[in-house]
């Protein structure tokens, strides 16, 4: 292996037509880390994705992986596996054939892959439902079959694009704790807007708006203590939300308590006079 960081990306920027989708982010992601890429929709977040990922190509900087150059790699070339926030399951497909359907194209044997399928459907909790429909199963199992699918390719980086946005919260919460257990095997970035379930899973985040990213650090450091005073979010329900989580986190890790410190939660002052709405670079 020739580099620390699973990802390294620099200056990396996205214009679509005169819209400037990212602007020049850079960030490393280390081996075995749970990164999140937070911030509301519109933000570029998906867009840096799905350029590590290799669905879009980037109009300037460059991305790494493994230390090697990979900026105009395609998809099925990187040691990278994307799940999709619309699942992307084949409905003619039963979920074993889902499962399977990207190893045909490896050069491995049929005992392999069958072996593969059912070590990947036992992972995500799924053992015995490779005949079923996607058609048969509730979302939260056909999330976990999209899942499963990118993990019997085994990928060295795993990309989740929402992986819970359309699921009850039962759901959500199994598909965290499956994400929580993958980590220590795989290094992840998730994309999602919910700060809550940032604070939750990850081991660092980034915080981006309007393409840019303007917070970025240790998660629980982003939500409790953000170096940029600026950021539009921090004063919001949402957010304080989530600071309590990622507070209740560090506190039970230090003192053995579950409870966040009442400063975390009291009620929001309001904006301060001639505060900006919009971050700037710091």
């Amino acid at each position: 292996m020739g580099s620390e960081h699973s990802v390294e990306i620099r200056s990396l920027t996205k214009r679509f037509g005169n819209m400037l989708a990212v602007d020049a982010v850079s960030l490393d992601i280390r081996r075995g880390e749970f990164f999140s890429l937070l911030g509301p929709s519109g933000c570029g977040k998906t867009t840096l994705l799905r350029m590590i990922g290799g669905f879009e190509l980037p109009t300037e900087g460059t991305i790494r992986i493994n230390g090697a150059d990979m900026t105009f790699t395609p998809p099925y070339q990187r040691p990278v596996n994307m799940v999709f926030q619309s699942y992307a399951l084949f409905p003619h497909l039963s979920v074993g054939e889902n499962i399977g359907f990207g190893l045909r194209y490896k050069d491995l044997e049929r005992a392999e892959q069958r072996r593969r399928v059912a070590e990947a459907l036992a992972l995500v909790q799924l053992s015995g439902f490779e005949n079923r429909q996607p058609h048969q199963l509730s979302g939260g199992q056909r999330q976990r079959v999209a899942l499963a699918r990118a993990l019997a390719l085994k990928p060295e980086v795993l990309l989740l694009d929402e992986p819970a946005s359309a699921l009850d919260p039962i759901s959500t919460g199994r598909i965290e704790e499956l994400m929580d257990e993958l980590k220590t095997d795989y290094t992840i970035v998730i994309v999602t807007h919910n700060m809550q379930q940032a604070a939750r899973v990850s081991d660092y985040t980034a915080y981006m708006y309007l393409g840019e990213m303007v917070e970025f650090g240790v998660t629980d450091e982003v939500f409790i203590k953000p170096k940029n005073e600026d950021l539009t979010p921090r004063s919001s329900r949402a957010c304080r939300a989530a600071a309590c989580g990622a507070a209740a986190r560090y506190w039970r890790g230090h003192s053995g308590r579950w409870s966040a410190p009442d400063s975390c939660c009291r009620p929001d002052p309001g904006p301060r006079p001639g505060r900006r709405s919009r971050p700037v670079d710091g």
